[in-house]
């Protein structure tokens, strides 16, 4: 089936698929059920994942606020307190960021969510290992998605928050052992800042979820589409795993289950992720690193097989291009050691189309980007493949 009716099924048919909810359980349900029709055996690997994206950063900005309040009316030990808070905050905060355990993870609402994997078998010999992943989830649609405009503030507020739990963080200290008067109105601007980060992080579970077109049902038909394609006419020597995972709207949930679950016996696999790649104005992009707080950059061998299938199949118009201020499930397979190559649909601005607006419909998709972006990653798959089975030969 090609990739466009998976898309139309999952964001049209299902449509919002909200992480942890019915309606992702539904869309997992239905890849469960294209995989068996292809003849593969997929199986369901649930796991547990937190709700929100933006609870987090919710709770570490009460902290910040709750720790003011304490700063500015009880004193010397209110001081102490406070100081603890914004530590304990700040410290969870940039573990979050980095896809790390940490005490504000612990204290979300959790639900219950899955990922569908099916492993093809190749025709010969395992002699490569390659997951394929795309996420079912969707987003919702936070204020500061909805203009370009908003989304400069809120990646200018991001950085000023974190740098103002630091400034808090040392005027708590230096209030608890020398509380000055000064100390308190010098903590006020820093902690409007945090106040900002509140008011627009609670703001955001208030939205309706995107019904996903673009983000990501584009990259799970694509995954699905060629799942299919390869249970008709398996590699000769690569394996490859299909993976429509849960909840990487709120912190690649489903990926580090995948990849924790999955690492001892998939070694050194490469780690191709497709997200978002069926956006009006952009062609088959390959990122060449990603950075939210920290940056993963793509393996370089992988850059250079994408380099060269793009050099020899113009017609795909595919290019290259750096990611910032978000994640995708790329960053997972970095943390964990896997050759990571990860396709995201940016624009030549820079910019991602309908990036977690309701505007993110069938009707905003354009069908030949999504059936260039596949037609990059079987290119790429079969030059994987020939690598893989020429490494071995005398």
């Amino acid at each position: 089936m090609p990739a466009m009716e998976h898309i139309r099924h999952l964001a049209g048919d299902i449509g919002p698929r909200g992480s942890t909810t019915p309606k992702e359980a539904e869309a997992a349900q239905y890849a469960f059920e294209v995989l068996s029709k292809a003849g593969l055996s997929p199986f369901i690997e649930p796991f547990t994942s937190a709700k929100s994206a933006w609870q987090p950063y919710a709770l570490f900005s009460a902290l910040g606020l709750i720790g003011e309040l304490l700063f500015l009316f009880a004193g010397r030990q209110g001081a102490i307190i406070a100081f603890a808070l914004m530590v304990i905050g700040l410290v969870s905060v940039l573990l979050e960021l980095s896809f790390r355990p940490n005490l504000i993870r612990l204290l979300l609402p959790k639900g219950r969510s899955q990922n569908v994997v099916a492993r093809i078998a190749p025709k010969g010999e395992v002699r490569e290992k390659v997951v394929l992943m795309g996420h079912l989830d969707t987003h919702r649609t936070p204020l500061v998605f909805s203009s370009t405009g908003w989304l400069m503030v809120f990646s200018s507020l991001v950085p000023l928050g974190l740098l103002s739990a630091l400034v808090l963080i040392a005027l708590f200290l230096t209030g608890a052992f020398s509380p000055a008067p000064a100390l308190k109105f010098a903590s006020l601007p820093f902690a409007l800042v945090i106040l900002g980060i509140f008011l627009i992080t609670i703001q955001a579970d208030f939205t309706p979820y995107t019904a996903g077109a673009n983000d990501n049902a584009s990259g799970a038909g694509i995954v699905l589409s060629i799942a299919e394609r390869l249970a008709r006419s398996p590699l000769e020597n690569t394996e490859v795993w299909a993976v429509l995972s849960g909840c990487e709207e709120v912190g690649c949930y489903g990926a580090e289950a995948f990849a924790q679950a999955h690492k001892k016996e998939l070694g050194k696999a490469i780690w191709l992720v497709l997200d978002s790649v069926g956006g009006k104005d952009t062609g088959p992009v390959y990122i060449t690193k990603e950075t939210f707080l920290l940056t993963s950059h793509s393996d370089r061998e992988l850059l250079a097989l994408a380099d060269k299938i793009a050099s020899s199949h113009p017609e795909f118009g595919a290019y290259s291009k750096a990611f910032r201020g978000a994640y995708t499930e790329g960053a997972i397979g970095v943390k964990h050691g896997f050759r990571v190559l990860t396709m995201v649909g940016l624009r030549k601005d820079g910019l991602l189309p309908g990036w977690h607006r309701p505007t993110d419909t069938l009707e905003n998709l354009d069908p030949e980007v999504v059936e260039k972006t596949e037609g990059f990653i079987w290119e790429l798959l079969k030059e994987i493949d020939v690598r893989a089975s020429g490494a071995a030969r005398p």
